[in-house]
């Protein structure tokens, strides 16, 4: 099968480059590229080329505005993976955009006509595909889930070190409005006076300045901002978590999604706490393998002293996100999926 990957995309954006890394490893499929920010968009000759020679073409996260220009140019199967809804993204969760304002129907437009005119639609959890059927009218039959997952062979877990006397509490992110940032800062402020728990949160982004000046505002030494990792030391750095947090947003958006850092945490088998929600719940069970708290600085406190304590079932929750994640959603699993959408897309 040969599988065109087309549009303004970036290869090694987590999500793009699991689903990348794990066609690759399908014998069956051929992979080939037209990137538009390799390659001119308005090459119409070129990239009409490039459609002629697929089977089927995918179009990776973000590339809404493409899908409509490779349709009509190809003539082809179109499998198109949005990730994200650009106008719940914009108008609910980063709130750039009023809601009722021509910027806020342009991007739902952007949406709904990109999945319309797509064949498929991958979602990463059913919460984000039952919100395209509710909110732009995208059959159900077109819309399928496959998850973030996680390249295992570039998160494998590390043998534990010997014990420190800091309890080290850590994250990774993007600091945008899903991920919560601020509710972990406040749950450090609640532990201030545990002077052997430490926070680390890994990262920069939207509201990087905002949690630095909140952290300032409590005068808290519980805390360390190292700012942005690159990718290829993530894995080292998370090692050195002996706990891990999720996500602790408020936004509808938090609530529909099973973020990269989660499945990271999992392959690295580390215990995770994150706010108890609807897609969480799709691949990780309350007890077994995640800890799921109430979304307040306090529940998560609480939680955070539980799994210091708990040495027992620190490490069942660890061994148990391993085993959930590592065999269903590897970078294979996932590659698979794709392949199998793809098939289908090839016979009709």
């Amino acid at each position: 099968m040969r599988i065109l990957v087309a549009g303004d995309f970036e290869p090694d954006y987590n999500r793009t480059k699991i689903i990348l890394d794990g066609l690759r490893t399908i014998p069956a499929v051929s992979l080939s590229f037209y990137n538009y920010k390799e390659k001119s968009k308005w090459n119409f000759a070129a990239l009409r080329k490039a459609c002629r020679d697929a089977d089927v073409i995918f179009l990776p996260a973000f590339t809404h505005q493409d899908v409509a220009m490779v349709k009509i140019l190809s003539g082809k199967p179109i499998l198109f993976d949005p990730l994200i809804s650009r106008y719940l993204s914009k108008v609910f969760d980063y709130k750039k955009v009023n809601r009722y304002s021509p910027r806020a129907l342009k991007n739902y437009l952007k949406d709904k006509v990109s999945m319309s005119i797509a064949d498929l639609v991958i979602c990463d959890t059913a919460g984000h595909r039952d919100y395209y059927h509710r909110t732009f009218n995208i059959p159900f039959r077109k819309l399928h889930v496959v998850p973030v997952g996680v390249n295992t062979d570039e998160f494998p877990p590390a043998p534990s070190l010997p014990g420190s006397a800091t309890f080290v509490v850590g994250f990774y992110g993007g600091f945008i409005p899903l991920q919560g940032t601020r509710m972990i800062v406040e749950a450090a402020n609640v532990l201030k006076d545990y002077a052997d728990i430490h926070f680390r949160l890994i990262g920069n982004g939207f509201e990087y300045k905002v949690i630095q000046q909140l952290v300032a505002q409590y005068q808290l030494n519980n805390i360390s901002l190292p700012g942005w990792v690159a990718y290829d030391q993530l894995a080292g750095e998370m090692n050195n978590f002996d706990i891990c947090l999720g996500i602790f947003g408020e936004t509808l958006k938090a609530d529909l999604v099973i973020p990269n850092k989660i499945f990271h945490y999992a392959a690295l088998e580390k215990a995770i706490i994150s706010k108890a929600s609807p897609a969480i719940k799709e691949v990780f069970e309350d007890g077994k393998d995640i800890l799921l708290t109430v979304n307040t600085p306090e529940a998560i406190a609480e939680k955070i002293l539980l799994l210091k304590e708990d040495v027992v079932l620190r490490k069942k929750l660890a061994q148990g996100a391993y085993e959930a994640v590592c065999t269903k959603y590897n970078h294979r699993a996932i590659g698979q999926m794709v392949y199998s959408l793809a098939k289908q897309l090839m016979h009709g």
